[in-house]
C-alpha cells in the first residue's frame, strides 16, 4: 500500500470523471475477472448481496492485484463493522440510506481515528499489513474516503451540508431507492426522478462536491456525467451476466 492517499479519493478531488463497475455476487474471481477490465473502480456491495464484511477480505485481495480501484458499499452503518471492513483494507466506503447530518457525522466518527473520529485502533490487521506497515496510523485518516448515500427526496436536500461535512469525501445518489420513496419504482429515468436527481447535482456541483451513482445502461451513464457527476457505475455484474445470457437464449429459441 503506498504511503499516498487513496488514488480513487485522490482522482475525485482532482475532477476527473470515473467510470465504475459493479458486482453483486459476492465472488472473488467474478469481482477479480471485472478488475481486469480497469475500470476506474470496482464497487463491492455488501448491502444487497450474499457477501458480508467477513467475506471482503478474499476480493479485495482479488480487486488489489489489478488496476482498478475498489469501492466497498457498507451493510449499514454499524461501528463494529465499518472498523472491520477498514481493518481489512478497504478504503472507499458508501454507506446506504443516509438520512441526516447525524447520521453523516456519526459515520465519519467511526471511520477516523482520534482526533477526528473514535475508529478502535488495533495494529495487527491486514490495512497495516499486519503490523510492517509502521506509518498507517500516521495515513489512514487521510486514505478513508467516506461517501453517504442519499436516496430519498428529504435527503438529496440535505446533499451540500453533508457533503461540506470535515471527513465526507462525496454523496453519492441512489436512484432505486429515490425512485421508489417517489411512488414510482425502478422508474429511475421517469422525469420527475430525473428533474430531482439534476438538481441536486448542480447543487453540489457549485458547491465543490463530487456527486456519484450507479446507472442501468451506458447511455444513463454519460447521461449523468454530462450533468454533473463525478463518478459512475455501469449495471452489475448479475444484471449484466444475466442480460447476455437471456439474449443468447432469445436468439437460439427464435433461429
Amino acid at each position: 500500500m503506498s504511503k499516498t492517499i487513496n488514488p480513487f479519493k485522490q482522482r475525485l478531488l482532482d475532477g476527473q470523471k470515473l467510470i465504475g463497475g459493479w458486482t453483486l455476487s459476492g465472488s472473488p474471481t467474478v469481482a477479480e475477472a471485472m478488475a481486469f477490465l480497469n475500470y476506474d473502480y470496482l464497487v463491492v456491495d455488501l448491502e444487497h448481496s450474499p457477501a458480508s464484511v467477513h467475506d471482503t477480505t478474499p476480493i479485495l485481495r482479488a480487486i488489489e492485484q489489478t488496476p482498478t480501484a475498489a469501492v466497498v458499499r457498507m451493510p449499514s452503518h454499524d461501528p463494529i463493522a465499518i472498523k472491520q471492513v477498514l481493518d481489512q483494507g478497504g478504503m472507499t466506503l458508501y454507506f446506504p440510506f443516509v438520512e441526516s447530518v447525524e447520521e453523516a457525522k456519526a459515520i465519519v466518527q467511526a471511520s477516523m481515528y482520534p482526533p477526528l473520529g473514535k475508529r478502535g485502533f488495533a495494529k495487527m490487521h491486514r490495512a497495516a499489513r499486519y503490523t510492517t506497515r509502521e506509518d498507517y496510523p500516521a495515513v489512514a485518516n487521510e486514505q478513508v474516503c467516506l461517501i453517504p448515500q442519499l436516496e430519498t427526496v428529504e435527503a438529496l436536500a440535505l446533499a451540500v451540508e453533508i457533503g461540506q461535512l470535515d471527513g465526507v469525501s462525496a454523496v453519492f445518489i441512489g436512484p432505486g431507492d429515490l425512485s421508489m420513496t417517489m411512488g414510482l419504482p425502478g422508474q429511475v429515468n421517469h422525469p420527475d426522478v430525473r428533474a430531482k436527481i439534476v438538481a441536486c447535482v448542480t447543487a453540489c456541483n457549485q458547491a465543490g462536491i463530487p456527486v456519484g451513482t450507479v446507472m442501468p445502461t451506458p447511455d444513463d451513464a454519460k447521461w449523468a456525467l454530462e450533468i454533473g457527476f463525478s463518478f459512475v457505475s455501469i449495471a452489475n455484474d448479475l444484471a449484466n451476466m444475466l442480460g447476455q445470457c437471456k439474449a443468447h437464449l432469445a436468439q437460439m429459441k427464435n433461429s
